[in-house]
């Protein structure tokens, strides 16, 4: 369970060496984060919508035994009214008894996608309910009295089945304001809601317009804990995740690697690991884990990963720039703001057009290679530069190590 900001967390320790600046009491005085933060992992819902990705019933299982290990603190299942293979992976997932992470399902705000739910066995029921102007005009086609009569019944409901009830009026940020803080207040005061879900269904929002939704629901909704979903159309959905989590929000809805519809959603190994360093809230989730967990994600939705995506990109902690590995080789924090082991990464110099002395005699000595004077390594250098200019890449290990003992046999 997630604990309130750690005042006394450090910039600099011997796994990190962070910006100076996150740590002053200036800085730190404008977070508003909630005393306890939860993580609810949609990859096997939300990362399944992004099109073209298919999971099948072991594949969700499989995710769902990594998603519990790695320690976050829901696992919303998927649908189970979409298909017989999503409801008997809910069954499963429910009854396998997770060491930690509780199993949700999403149900349309229909009696018999609540009945189902309840039948799986799953812990909680994330109320999916449109509510933007756009979507209660054209796909709803309800007056605003019929929509919060609705909302009620149907919490309702879901409150008699003994379900955690979380109300997701998705679209949230494309609503008039007053109506959904009117809805918001009649769901407070009914009781039949345990958490409501703040939804940027299209990413448009700003991080200034997330603080300010934030403000104003938790208002409405005292101690309601508020849910913060986001989608990534604009690029912005980490950031709004954090902008939601500083200004209150208590639970943060997100998918391995950022999968989901369309550009697809916050990425839960960014959010865990910023949180924990550079905010100092550990939420009990075991980072080193998180690569292992992004490549079967990988694996299994074949959405393949940019390689300079964060935290989990393969080319986090590769290092080319000769400049670079010269200052690494005595200070590595001088172009890495952490150890790479904490995400289940490792450190590795590539061989190219940019690289300098000091990267090919570091990679010798890692080869078991010796007896290279300075006039070999300059001619290694040159070869390295010239192979990697024709080829357009980076010179493989194997093709390095020919270089290398061609030269030692001459």
């Amino acid at each position: 369970m997630a604990s309130a900001f750690n005042e006394n967390l450090e910039y600099r320790t011997d796994n990190w060496y962070l910006c100076p600046t996150d740590f002053l009491p200036e800085i730190r005085e404008q977070y508003h984060f909630a005393k306890q933060i939860k993580v609810t992992d949609c990859t096997l819902r939300d990362g399944e919508q992004q099109a073209g990705v298919v999971f099948t019933k072991d594949d969700k299982i499989e995710i769902a035994k990594a998603l519990d290990r790695l320690g976050v603190h829901e696992i919303e299942v998927g649908t189970p009214a979409s298909s017989e293979a999503d409801k008997q992976a809910a069954y499963e997932i429910a009854h396998m008894g997770m060491k930690k992470a509780k199993a949700t399902a999403l149900a349309r705000a229909l009696k018999q996608d609540i009945d189902l739910v309840s039948d799986l066995g799953v812990w909680g029921a994330n109320i999916s309910y449109p509510i933007g102007d756009l979507q209660r005009k054209y796909k709803l086609k309800v007056e605003d009295d019929a929509y919060i009569d609705h909302c009620l019944e149907i919490t309702a409901y879901a409150r008699s089945k003994g379900l955690h009830v979380n109300f997701s009026p998705y679209d949230t940020t494309r609503c008039n304001i007053p109506f959904l803080l009117k809805v918001m207040q009649k769901l407070h005061d009914s009781g039949n809601v345990d958490r409501i879900r703040l939804v940027d269904t299209v990413g448009s929002a700003t991080p200034q317009a997330m603080t300010y939704y934030v403000k104003i629901l938790k208002d409405v909704l005292q101690e309601i804990p508020l849910e913060v979903h986001v989608h990534n159309d604009f690029g912005m959905a980490m950031a709004n995740s954090m902008a939601a989590l500083c200004a209150g929000a208590e639970v943060v809805s997100t998918t391995m690697n950022g999968v989901g519809e369309r550009s697809g959603n916050t990425p839960t190994e960014e959010v865990v690991l910023t949180l924990q360093l550079l905010y100092g809230i550990d939420l009990g989730v075991d980072c080193s884990v998180l690569k292992e967990t992004s490549e079967l994600v990988q694996r299994l939705s074949g959405v393949k990963l940019a390689r300079n995506k964060a935290v989990v990109g393969q080319n986090c902690f590769a290092h080319e720039s000769g400049l670079a590995v010269a200052g690494m080789k005595n200070m590595p924090y001088t172009s890495e703001a952490y150890n790479p082991a904490l995400v289940g990464q490792a450190r590795r110099i590539v061989l190219g057009k940019k690289s300098g002395k000091s990267s090919i005699e570091q990679v010798l000595t890692k080869m078991g290679f010796e007896g290279f004077t300075p006039e070999d390594i300059a001619a290694l250098l040159a070869q390295v530069k010239d192979v990697s200019i024709a080829n357009k890449r980076a010179v493989e290990e194997d093709e390095f190590a020919a270089m290398a003992k061609a030269h030692l046999e001459k």
